[in-house]
């Protein structure tokens, strides 16, 4: 049974993930519509989308084309998406893929409730406008003018037909956060590392002392709460402390590369440039300790890539990633554990315990499963009919 799908994304590497997996078990069902500039994209490699200027869902001829499809996809609940749910008609069907930052915002109305103390407190420093919307007012008010409906997302995200959250059980913390949340939750991710995950490419095991500490530059790290723990332990003069600042806010990103220099003089390693995929691989195969400070779900590709090396990783205990990791039976460690567990050394998991790592996430992460929940997805949306 044919099915016609529109998706609209975003210049993301996990938007080629997404063409992948829908091209393989609906092929040439999909048409992708990526809003925005003319300027070629950065990190599109496979699909060639239909370019559509960034106030397109103005457009009423477009806004009526949606009743043609048997689903609108809505990878993450940007503004623009916003902005189409706002405007189509009752027989148009949505489905989100969510991305996390997409609905933090709503489980944590008060962005300062995902930081730890010292964290809050640099924020206020560098950052009085964390969690308002940003650093310009000005800015604001024209995003509040030029996308009017964003101020009605809880409204608006009640409209979507199937929720798929990064992880299962994220819907329920909507709906709790909400008081209720309408759309059907159904299990379905981005298979960007599936290749790798199933044994695609020769990588080794983790080797080396080296400490990797957070994603980007967001405040949500956490960074100066494992900044003073690694401080007070006896590491070796070989190890590097290797903290991802390619992406984030440049004002809370010179101030942890001053702390870290602070604490850690020329052990301190930050990277300030994009890296392409493999270089950042090879660059994490050196680390054989991995911490993720984030009370939210943050930094899941790295804490993946992680798991899959050998690495020891580390999770806030509040993440509900932690949780997850857990119940499906991974070794991974609390980041309340780091002074018990480094005081020995900087080591990664035993062999033992690398090697069930990996099959469990090749099992829950491979082809195979990513193509399983894209085959159950599409079944969900032909119900929808």
């Amino acid at each position: 049974m044919s099915i016609n799908l529109l998706h609209i994304i975003n210049d993301q590497i996990f938007s080629d993930a997404a063409y992948s997996q829908f091209e393989e078990v609906v092929p040439e069902s999909s048409t992708f519509i990526l809003p925005g500039s003319n300027k070629p994209p950065i990190h599109l490699k496979r699909i060639a989308p239909v370019r559509v200027p960034r106030l397109y869902f103005l457009n009423p001829n477009f806004i009526k084309s949606l009743e043609e499809y048997d689903a609108i996809i809505l990878h993450s609940m940007t503004s623009f998406a916003l902005e189409v749910v706002a405007r189509a008609s009752g027989k148009v069907k949505f489905v989100w893929i969510g991305m996390g930052y997409d609905y933090y915002d709503l489980i944590y109305p008060n962005a300062v409730d995902m930081l730890e103390p010292e964290t809050s407190a640099i924020v206020k420093e560098v950052l009085p406008r964390f969690g308002r919307g940003g650093r310009s007012l000005i800015k604001g008010f024209l995003k509040k003018f030029i996308y009017p409906n964003t101020r009605k997302k809880k409204e608006l995200i009640q409209r979507v037909d199937i929720f798929c959250p990064v992880l299962p059980f994220e819907s329920e913390k909507l709906r709790s956060a909400l008081g209720q949340f309408l759309p059907k939750s159904v299990a379905w991710n981005y298979g960007a590392q599936s290749s790798m995950i199933d044994g695609g490419s020769d990588l080794e095991w983790v080797s080396g002392e080296n400490i990797l500490v957070g994603n980007s530059a967001t405040p949500t790290n956490n960074h100066i709460e494992i900044f003073r723990i690694l401080s007070r332990l006896r590491l070796p003069e070989s190890s590097k402390i290797v903290v991802p600042l390619s992406y984030g806010d440049v004002h809370y990103r010179e101030k942890i590369v001053e702390l870290g220099i602070e604490f850690f003089g020329d052990q301190f390693q930050p990277i300030m440039e994009f890296m392409d995929f493999d270089q950042y691989v090879s660059m994490l195969q050196s680390c054989s300790v991995m911490i993720m400070n984030h009370k939210r779900q943050q930094g899941v590709g790295n804490v993946g890539i992680g798991i899959y090396l050998g690495a020891k990783v580390f999770i806030n205990p509040c993440s509900p990633l932690y949780d997850y990791y857990k119940c499906l039976g991974l070794a991974v460690y609390s980041s309340a554990d780091l002074e018990k567990e480094l005081s020995s050394g900087v080591t990664g998991l035993s062999m033992h315990s690398a090697c069930q790592n990996r099959e469990m996430l090749q099992r829950e992460r491979g082809r195979k499963a990513h193509l399983l929940k894209t085959e159950k997805l599409i079944d969900e949306i032909r119900k929808l009919r």
